[in-house]
């Protein structure tokens, strides 16, 4: 995350330097908040999976002391919306530390919510299904100085949610996690090629296309930027932060099924007809049939014959596989395994929730790094050829 997002705000249109940030456990960085950096943040950045600007702390484990702290807190800063009426509803992450539920406590920041927007001659409504903002409640912090923060949410909700996958597939990659492995890959654009040999719905070409070029997945007029007067005079339009990149991608499938729905996705991300008939190839290929002149002859690119990446998300039989039998999955390991061995200089990135997986493929990853794929533990692997 904290390499694509320095990536990003350095073509960014803004001349702000972005510092390093402070890390909250496995899965949380933290910035210093400005308006620039937030506004990159929100439009751009691929690998987050929510971007919220933290505004409110309480160290109260009752519900009772923390509508005491917040509702004050509420009322006095001029940063809370304003108008006639605002739409609001409010999410709650784990909090399972909380002396109270997870309802009662999205239900006591709610209250103290309506009842600053009322004093401020504001009209509170709750209205999850389609709100003007978001208010995010997580809580924080060690075991031993936990608090409970509230913020807003400025990135437009879970950001898997990209809207370019119309057809999906049985076990889809979330789009965040095929950008997080495309990061982890170490994919140069400007040197090498992508090959998805497992695409299914096209996720992680998609992905890699839009890392490849900088492209917004968010528009400031669909966020919550438009309704704060901190976001006032920044820019409306998001254009692609890398208009000079040129990716040589080649999505594949063994199924041909699954084809008609890969180039359904990726004509939903814009990314279909004469500007990427020669940057993104989709082909119907066996995997364990691969050959370095098979990618060679489909690639019309000078870098077709360089070393790329492998970059994939193979079936792990729990929803997808499972119904071949487990010796047929691990078979299929194998021969990828042996598939890719015949690519000298590759180096390949996956997803993977079967912990026999390794074993089966038969390369020694150079790097696990554990992650959960809507709800199944997994590991991102990285391999060297």
């Amino acid at each position: 995350m904290e390499a694509e997002f320095k990536r990003l705000v350095m073509r960014s249109p803004f001349d702000v330097r972005v510092d390093k940030p402070k890390r909250e456990g496995e899965s949380t960085l933290l910035y210093p908040f400005d308006a620039r950096v937030a506004w990159v943040a929100a439009c751009y950045h691929r690998t987050s999976s929510r971007i919220s600007w933290d505004l409110w702390s309480s160290e109260a484990v009752r519900l009772e002391p923390l509508f005491d702290d917040l509702l004050p807190a509420f009322s006095t800063d001029p940063r809370l919306p304003g108008g006639k009426a605002l739409r609001f509803s409010v999410e709650v992450g784990a909090a399972s530390d909380f002396e109270a539920s997870p309802l009662q406590l999205r239900g006591v920041v709610k209250n103290a919510i309506a009842e600053a927007l009322i004093s401020h001659g504001v009209e509170a409504v709750l209205d999850p299904e389609s709100p003007d903002v978001v208010f995010v409640v997580r809580r924080v912090g060690t075991p031993e100085a936990r608090r409970t923060v509230v913020g807003f949410d400025i990135g437009g909700g879970a950001r898997h949610r990209r809207g370019a996958r119309v057809a999906m597939g049985a076990a889809p990659l979330r789009e965040t996690l095929a950008s997080q492995l495309i990061m982890l890959s170490r994919w140069d654009v400007r040197t090498e090629p992508l090959v998805d040999p497992m695409a299914g719905g096209g996720t992680i070409p998609i992905e890699a296309a839009g890392l490849a070029v900088g492209a917004a997945i968010r528009h400031p007029s669909d966020l919550l930027l438009s309704r704060l007067g901190v976001f006032k005079g920044l820019p409306s339009e998001v254009p692609d932060l890398f208009p000079g990149s040129t990716p040589c991608i080649l999505a594949l499938d063994s199924d041909a099924g699954r084809i008609p729905a890969m180039v359904g996705n990726l004509r939903a991300a814009g990314l279909t007809g004469q500007a990427y008939e020669k940057s993104i190839v989709v082909a119907q290929q066996d995997v364990r049939t691969l050959t370095p002149d098979y990618v060679g002859r489909m690639l019309p690119s000078s870098r077709a014959m360089s070393p790329g990446v492998f970059c994939f998300n193979p079936p792990y039989g729990v929803r997808l596989g499972a119904e071949e039998g487990e010796d047929k999955l691990l078979g299929l390991y194998g021969a990828m395994g042996r598939s890719f061995a015949r690519f000298k200089g590759w180096r390949a990135a996956c997803f993977v929730a079967n912990p026999r997986f390794v074993e089966a493929f038969g390369h020694r990853p150079s790097m696990t790094k554990p992650a959960t794929n809507a709800e199944l533990k997994g590991a991102f692997l990285t391999y060297q050829f």
